[in-house]
């Protein structure tokens, strides 16, 4: 019996680089600088990604006075890093930490390392098993190529002194040793996607709808037109210094460019005036009819913010909260913190654990206490204040002198009540 086995591309594929003795995150070692430029493009990616982030931080650790603790020479604070430590949990599930150690084996700087920024060494590579390269242009995005020489390799995280000292011994001496970093990744012993990565298409897709948009509105909103003239033959410009590096290429006329500035939003609709010889020289303009996507789009728009914002795992109610009900819109969006919450109790505690362990290690107690819990958003009871108002307006409109179907149309519609209910109130 044959066991069947459907063909799903796999999202990322893993491989040694031998060239930098690193394991590729995906074909083109750039996953997740591909993933930050597909976020950015798409609004509700963006605004999903923020509200994770918010709700991971959430109002900071309850030890409140070791916030603005400075942890390295950068001036970098506690609530500084947990802020960043956050924003890459919250696409990319993991986040890294760079430590430094004196001849103590105590830990007396704490960085971020951009989660974009790390490679895991080649396992098959003796010189960088163990280590993690760190790297500010992976995806090639300043250089064309990646400069090995820049490449810096990192051993992992182990506070335990003889591993310090055999890490320390390697490197030459304490002026070369560069530290460690204590990676958080999910996978462990592969790369992680991103939070939402099952949608990463509809990152694209919203993109493209957005730059559809903005396309129409700079041209105008002006029908596809095909315009028909005679052949024009080209004529020497002997005027220009630079007539001969361009022979052969067109030079546009002036009706195009007449066209061309006839169109875009502060030009179109404007009156253009084209001059001919005879009947045979008039240009004719033909408009040619192309399928009406107004309605394609709006289906399509709505049905890929909602699969991001369920990729990201984010109550609808956060995201959209101006589409939910008036009266009700406290309690929903109530509920919806308190569920958001729950869903990232996981990763508050995961960072709150990684704080402990890290500064744990510190060279001075900066939190006596012990405790280094994150406070989760408070799911403020927006519903009271709303209520409170909604409730007022109500009672004005149904002491009003309006016309009963008049008063149970503004309570439909208005305030979000069924039909029978805004009857059973205007009596």
């Amino acid at each position: 019996m044959k066991t069947y086995l459907p063909q799903i591309e796999r999202r990322i594929l893993v491989r040694p680089n031998q060239t930098y003795g690193i394991l590729n995150y995906d074909l083109d070692n750039a996953y997740p600088q591909r993933m930050l430029e597909l976020v950015a493009g798409s609004p509700t990616a963006k605004d999903c990604w923020n509200k994770r982030t918010k709700f991971i931080t959430g109002t900071g650790l309850e030890e409140k006075a070791i916030g603005k603790t400075v942890i390295n020479t950068r001036g970098l604070t506690i609530a500084k890093l947990l802020k960043a430590l956050a924003t890459d949990k919250a696409l990319f599930t993991g986040f890294g930490i760079h430590v430094n150690y004196d001849a103590n084996f105590k830990i007396i700087a704490v960085s971020h390392v951009k989660f974009e920024d790390i490679r895991m060494g080649d396992t098959d590579n003796p010189e960088t098993a163990g280590k993690y390269a760190l790297y500010n242009d992976w995806g090639r995005k300043t250089w064309k190529n990646i400069m090995r020489s820049k490449i810096t390799f990192v051993d992992g995280y182990n506070p335990d002194p003889e591993a310090i000292s055999r890490q320390v011994a390697a490197a030459g001496g304490w002026e070369n040793y560069k530290g460690q970093l204590f990676y958080f990744n999910p996978e462990i012993d592969d790369y992680p996607l991103i939070e939402a990565d099952s949608v990463w298409e509809d990152f694209e897709t919203e993109a493209g709808i957005k730059t559809f948009n903005n396309r129409e509105v700079t041209t105008g909103f002006l029908p596809s037109t095909m315009l028909f003239m005679q052949s024009r033959r080209e004529e020497a410009d002997n005027s220009r210094p630079d007539a001969g590096e361009y022979a052969g290429i067109n030079v546009p006329s002036q009706l195009e460019k007449d066209l061309g500035s006839f169109q875009g939003v502060k030009s179109s609709q404007k009156i253009i005036v084209i001059e001919y010889e005879d009947e045979n020289s008039k240009p004719e303009f033909k408009a040619y009819p192309i399928q009406n996507n107004d309605k394609l789009f709006e289906s399509t728009e709505r049905s890929v913010e909602a699969r991001i914002i369920k990729g990201f795992s984010v109550p609808k109610e956060l995201i959209n909260p101006e589409k939910s009900s008036g009266l009700s819109n406290g309690s929903e969006k109530k509920q919806a913190i308190l569920e958001f919450n729950d869903n990232t109790a996981t990763d508050r505690l995961e960072l709150s654990e990684t704080l402990t362990e890290i500064f744990g290690h510190f060279h001075i107690d900066i939190n006596p206490a012990g405790n280094w819990n994150i406070v989760p958003v408070p799911a403020i009871a927006a519903e009271d204040q709303a209520g409170i108002r909604a409730g007022a307006s109500i009672n004005e409109l149904l002491q009003s002198t309006i016309p009963q179907k008049n008063k149970i149309a503004a309570l439909m519609y208005a305030y979000g009540f069924k039909q029978a209910e805004a009857e059973a109130m205007c009596p």
